[in-house]
């Protein structure tokens, strides 16, 4: 029996952490044809003063050494119409390395770090520390530069499943009732239709054409 009274095979970490729905985002790493990079969920700020984030990355990746070796990442959080690039850097279609750069514009900063134009926020950072632990590396990355919109909906990722910040928003006003407490965007109509992440919407702004990014 699971601690609910249903009775159950033992789940794994794996099935609990689907449970928790997380922003969407590209990590950039390497420069040039040696260029790579992953889309994860496990980003967090870990100090407001000074300014300092968390990524965790598997150490078998493509990505871990290029970051450990350059000493420089990219941390890009997409918006809800940016799927598709979420996918080329998930390996969706065996699609690896430089190739999963095609097709969305980036801008590449002084230090060689990839930025993706277009993006809710994309952050330059420099590695401060990282920590080894079993499958996984913890980097404390050191902010060099920032670029945020307040334009655009973000992209979710729950119960392996993209999901958009907007579903709550639009069908709170066309009469839905929202099912999940959360407010991740999981609903359905009251006559028990789904709601998934909406198609592509019109382009907003560019915040990276308005404010060049901070230096």
């Amino acid at each position: 029996m699971s601690a609910f009274g249903a009775q159950s095979t033992k789940p794994r970490l794996a099935d609990a952490m689907r449970q928790l729905a997380g922003a969407v985002a590209v990590i950039t790493a390497g420069r040039g044809p040696a260029r790579t990079g992953y889309t994860g969920t496990a980003v967090f700020s870990l100090s407001i003063d000074p300014e300092r984030l968390v990524i965790s990355v598997g150490r078998s990746s493509s990505s871990y050494p290029a970051i450990r070796d350059s000493g420089f990442f990219g941390l890009n959080i997409l918006r809800a119409d940016q799927q598709a690039i979420a996918d080329r850097f998930a390996g969706r279609g065996g699609v690896k390395g430089e190739a999963r750069y095609a097709g969305a514009e980036w801008k590449e900063t002084p230090a060689g770090v990839c930025l993706l134009v277009g993006a809710l926020a994309a952050i330059e950072l420099r590695v401060e520390e990282i920590i080894e632990r079993h499958s996984h590396a913890i980097i404390i990355g050191e902010p060099l530069s920032i670029a945020a919109s307040s334009v655009g909906e973000g992209l979710v990722y729950w119960r392996s499943t993209y999901r958009s910040t907007a579903n709550e928003r639009a069908l709170a006003a066309d009469g839905f009732v929202a099912l999940d407490g959360a407010g991740l965007g999981l609903a359905t109509s009251q006559a028990g239709r789904a709601i998934g992440v909406p198609g592509a919407s019109e382009p907003s702004p560019d915040p990276w054409r308005a404010a060049p990014l901070a230096s």
